[in-house]
């Protein structure tokens, strides 16, 4: 029981790595291909890098749902 533990913490932190990983190589897409926040769409190079970070974002079990709240902090920044 506690080996499982174990695992699913290693398997959740080794997500989480990767989810930063790709969130920071949307970054540098952007700053790049000069593609302001709010907008998903630009140059194919960043859109490849976008749709990966997201396709693997949707399939990870994180909520993916935009709200006034989460909206609102992307515009700001």
């Amino acid at each position: 029981m506690a080996g499982d533990a174990v695992l699913l913490a290693a398997v959740s932190i080794l997500s989480a790595c990767q989810q930063g990983y790709f969130a920071s190589q949307v970054g540098r897409a952007r700053l790049k291909c000069k593609v302001i926040p709010p907008a998903v769409t630009g140059s194919l190079e960043f859109e490849r890098v976008f749709r990966a970070h997201f396709c693997c974002l949707s399939g990870s079990g994180v909520p993916i749902c935009p709200s006034e709240v989460l909206l609102g902090i992307f515009r700001s920044c």
